[in-house]
């Protein structure tokens, strides 16, 4: 996971894919979740993808009563963000694009991803 947010503080979204199954691993891992290879690359996602659920995060310590959704990316995988709409903005099957948000840790900032609606 550090690589992941390594690549997320310089505003890339990668993930490691396996070589052998082509398969996208999330959350990252350092072995293919499907066929167990350590043959994996990282690879930067293409920053697409579709609305599939969403919610208000009423009891989160980050993004309290703010909306989250899960989203099913491009690539094949889904992933559960910070969405940064107004629920009443949001329907599944909206598609989405990628995009940053800074938060502040006891260790600093910390860039992370969010996904808002496309125009």
């Amino acid at each position: 996971m550090e690589r992941f947010f390594q690549e997320l503080q310089n505003r890339k979204f990668k993930v490691p894919k396996c070589k052998n199954c082509e398969k996208h691993i999330y959350p990252p891992r350092d072995f293919c979740l499907f066929c167990s290879s350590k043959n994996l690359e990282w690879v930067e996602i293409s920053g697409e993808g579709t609305l599939y659920a969403y919610t208000i995060n009423a009891g989160g310590i980050q993004f309290h009563n703010e909306t989250i959704g899960i989203v099913e990316l491009k690539e094949g995988f889904k992933i559960l963000t910070y969405i940064g709409k107004p629920i009443q903005e949001l329907k599944i099957g909206q598609p989405v694009k990628l995009e940053y948000t800074e938060i502040e840790t006891q260790e600093g900032k910390l860039t992370l991803h969010k996904f808002t609606p496309q125009n």
